[in-house]
């Protein structure tokens, strides 16, 4: 199947240029006898052929890339976005939803499998802005117009936001009380803690950088936690299993397909994904048109129970305090400063310190060469006014890179990271809905724009602990013994691996 759409690098800070050519555009058939002297001679139609010093030439095979090839290969580093990728696309979903009404029509419904769809909140605000609706209106939209397509269920990814937080919350206390506060322990589970939700800093990590796996987060991002909130909880709750249900992910970037495609992440008993399909935002929108759907005129329909409203049928949503980039370093920081030091200090507060729009007498907050992408956040003795904590916010591999440097050198002082691979974080995910004007200054405006519509979404900030339906899920989960049960500690992780660079002589670009 063809990866629907265009794949275009959105934003030259999001790119890293590859010393070493994809090593994956063409194969040849290995065969017993060694070729010694064969050159490849490209032809007029782009083919190639495997030319040997008799003169005789074969057509070479041309081999496609799939989602695990990017993750395995060492050959290039991007987050993913000129990669070609397959099984990964809005025509999937509408696949599976067309053979679902072909087995109801055929009276067959009982093979017909359960379609739940997750959206992330960075892809509402982006509909939003481009739609001119309220968040609110835009998420009951998306809902009625998916459920008209045969979707079973709509969940919303900040209530596994939640999950993850609270989850991402307890790894930094153990880490820290293990290592006693020190940095750049080398063993796993030390600190820095670096946050691991961004599946383009992933996967950049692993291909390019394997030292500092010890100190990235194992707890799954908010995505990886609604497929194992689907295809475990939920699956148990309908009496179905795993690959009956077919889970799809609305997400804001296209490095989101290379998360779904982890191995980690595949159930080899029942021969299914966590996450099924990932479509973008783009792409979402896309579906719409095809579909002959306006999201203008589409009407309303209650939100489903893993939203994060006040109630099912109430007319405001909950959100949690912090950037796009998933709120991780406000909550932890709150959390930690209570846990730790017994210190109260609320994730708004900190967020909003964060960003210069408060002071307060135990936030010391600036930003790293006037860089608002790279930002420090210290928490102060509230008796010496010494630093207690110092937590950082890293977007845009520009920042990355000297993050990295500073971790390898030893230098870096923080004891957690927020990291997104993009600029501004998710609201710029390369997967987001485009101004327009194609202009840099249009471009910068419309994603602060998208930002601000992703923090004030809510009418009301809720703190995961304060989550009753999150409450409720967790220990009929996981029971009496909730996430310190050893179950929760088995699905709410997941492991990290370095990619051994193979170098390919031919590929280098000299």
């Amino acid at each position: 199947m063809a990866f629907s759409g265009g794949i275009r690098l959105t934003d030259l800070n999001d790119y890293i240029t590859p010393g070493q050519e994809c090593i994956k555009p063409v194969k040849a058939n290995k065969s017993g006898q060694k070729a010694d002297g064969s050159t490849i001679r490209v032809g007029q139609e782009g083919d190639y052929y495997e030319v040997t010093k008799d003169g005789e030439e074969t057509k070479l095979e041309k081999a496609s890339i799939t989602l695990n090839d990017c993750l395995a290969c060492s050959g290039c580093v991007t987050s993913a976005e000129t990669v070609l990728i397959t099984m990964q696309s809005h025509h999937e979903l509408l696949s599976v939803l067309d053979e679902n009404r072909q087995l109801h029509e055929s009276g067959n419904g009982e093979k017909a499998k359960y379609v739940v769809v997750t959206v992330a909140p960075q892809v509402v605000a982006s509909l939003s802005l481009k739609y001119q609706l309220s968040p609110l209106s835009v998420a009951k939209r998306m809902t009625s117009a998916l459920k008209a397509m045969g979707v079973s269920q709509v969940v919303d990814s900040a209530f596994s936001r939640d999950l993850t937080l609270a989850e991402s919350a307890r790894e930094f206390i153990e880490r820290f009380r293990k290592s006693e506060g020190k940095l750049h322990g080398e063993q796993s589970g030390a600190l820095p803690m670096l946050a691991s939700w961004c599946p383009g800093w992933v996967c950049y990590a692993e291909k390019t950088h394997a030292e500092v796996l010890p100190w990235m987060s194992t707890t799954k991002s908010p995505q990886q936690a609604m497929g194992s909130v689907v295809k475990d909880y939920l699956a148990k709750k309908l009496q179905l299993t795993p690959d009956r249900i077919y889970h799809v992910a609305v997400m804001m970037c296209y490095d989101k397909k290379l998360e779904a495609s982890r191995n980690d992440f595949y159930n080899d008993i029942y021969r299914t994904r966590d996450v099924d399909c990932v479509i973008t935002t783009g792409e979402f929108d896309r579906l719409l048109a095809e579909t002959a759907t306006s999201l203008s005129t589409a009407s309303e329909a209650p939100l489903d129970s893993l939203f994060k409203v006040q109630e099912p049928g109430q007319e405001h949503l909950y959100s949690s305090a912090g950037t796009s980039a998933g709120g991780g370093l406000e909550y932890i920081l709150s959390y930690a400063a209570r846990e730790l030091f017994g210190v109260a200090i609320s994730p708004e507060e900190v967020a909003k310190a964060g960003l210069g729009e408060m002071q307060h007498p135990l936030l010391q907050a600036k930003a790293v060469r006037n860089q608002a992408d790279h930002r420090e956040i210290t928490l102060l003795d509230p008796n010496t006014n010494k630093p207690l904590l110092v937590f950082a916010t890293v977007y845009g591999f520009r920042h990355l890179q000297n993050l990295v440097r500073k971790l390898k050198s030893g230098r870096s002082v923080y004891h957690y990271v927020e990291v997104a691979a993009c600029p501004s974080a998710c609201s710029n995910g390369g997967g987001q809905i485009q101004p327009d004007d194609p202009s840099p200054a249009a471009k910068k405006q419309w994603v602060a724009e998208t930002e601000r519509i992703y923090r004030t979404a809510a009418e009301e900030l809720q703190l995961p602990e304060k989550n009753d339906m999150l409450g409720k899920l967790i220990y009929d989960w996981f029971g009496t013994e909730g996430l310190d049960s050893a179950a929760a500690r088995q699905i709410l992780h997941t492991e990290f691996h370095g990619v051994a660079a193979e170098v390919n002589p031919l590929g280098v670009s000299w």
